[in-house]
């Protein structure tokens, strides 16, 4: 009987360990994908805000609305999970706040970096906080829960997309786009602005180059399963488009010939695609800690 209640007893700490890990890696994924939109929001911010104080007026419903997005996904962040306070540390909480707080304060009296500075240190640390979540996906599930000894395991394809490349290429595209947006509201590039451009259309042809030949190597059932991912394809025309068009019209062009809003509505719409993709790689990764659990429930 003894030996049975030890049997017993180790059985139930390795159901808590487990469901314990379980959970929390769920509450991880809820909050990635909060994290992706709200990110893309503020993104979509920046751009309007930019377009706005370039002397677009037309922008500013699109500010109000982007505005109280925002406002709302912060507060769906807080509350989406239960176990929040132990996932995001109450500095984070505070500095992310205190960033938005920044950004929208008496912001119409922004300079054009100022305005843009702002939002890209609250996007900065936003995808420091969803690379720092990833990594509580690293380890397979059992080896999480110290059920099983670490060992060496495949590297994982998915969240090295999900939370390094994609999110870095969105962030390269939606700075592409607020700053080339706003150069044709003032019909005007100037030499600064101009070299960051010219830089970030590099970075962003490199880096979509790379994106595509990660996703030829991907084996063959993921990348059926992953259909937004492989979708990307399908946007390399309307990237091109989109870059050369800022190169041609902005960087060596007169930017009076570019039409700020069908720039910004190109971009946003190439710039969806890949939130979409990032947001299908977390549903993948749904889908395998799902998997995990219940290969561990049904092991003899």
């Amino acid at each position: 009987m003894e030996a049975k209640a030890v049997v017993e007893n180790h059985e139930k700490l390795q159901l808590e360990a487990m469901t314990r890990t379980y959970r929390e890696r769920r509450s991880v994924l809820v909050l990635m994908r909060q994290l992706n939109r709200l990110i893309s929001a503020i993104q979509r911010h920046r751009g309007v805000s930019l377009a706005h104080l370039a002397g677009d007026g037309l922008f500013m419903e699109d500010v109000h609305q982007v505005q109280a997005q925002v406002a709302k996904r912060l507060l769906v962040l807080r509350s989406s999970v239960d176990d929040f306070e132990a996932l995001v540390s109450t500095r984070e909480q505070q500095n992310i706040q205190h960033g938005w707080n920044t950004v929208t304060h008496d912001w119409e009296g922004d300079a054009l970096l100022e305005n843009f500075e702002y939002h890209s240190f609250l996007i900065d640390q936003l995808l420091q906080l969803d690379v720092a979540l990833g990594r509580r996906l690293e380890e397979p599930l059992q080896v999480a829960a110290g059920l099983l000894q670490q060992e060496l395991y495949k590297e994982d394809d998915i969240l090295p997309l999900v939370c390094r490349r994609m999110p870095e290429q969105i962030e390269q595209l939606a700075r592409i786009r607020g700053l080339a947006t706003h150069a044709a509201v003032v019909n005007e590039c100037d030499g600064e602005h101009d070299k960051k451009l010219q830089y970030w259309l590099q970075c962003a042809e490199r880096q979509n180059r790379e994106l595509m030949q990660q996703i030829d190597t991907l084996e063959g059932n993921l990348k059926s399963n992953w259909r937004t991912l492989t979708e990307l394809r399908n946007y390399e025309l309307k990237l091109a488009f989109f870059l050369n068009t800022i190169k041609k019209d902005i960087l060596h062009g007169d930017c009076r010939k570019a039409d700020a809003r069908q720039l910004f509505t190109l971009g946003s719409e190439i710039i969806e695609a890949y939130v979409e993709a990032v947001d299908g790689g977390i549903t993948l990764l749904h889908v395998r800690l799902e998997d995990e659990l219940e290969s561990w429930l049904t092991q003899l």
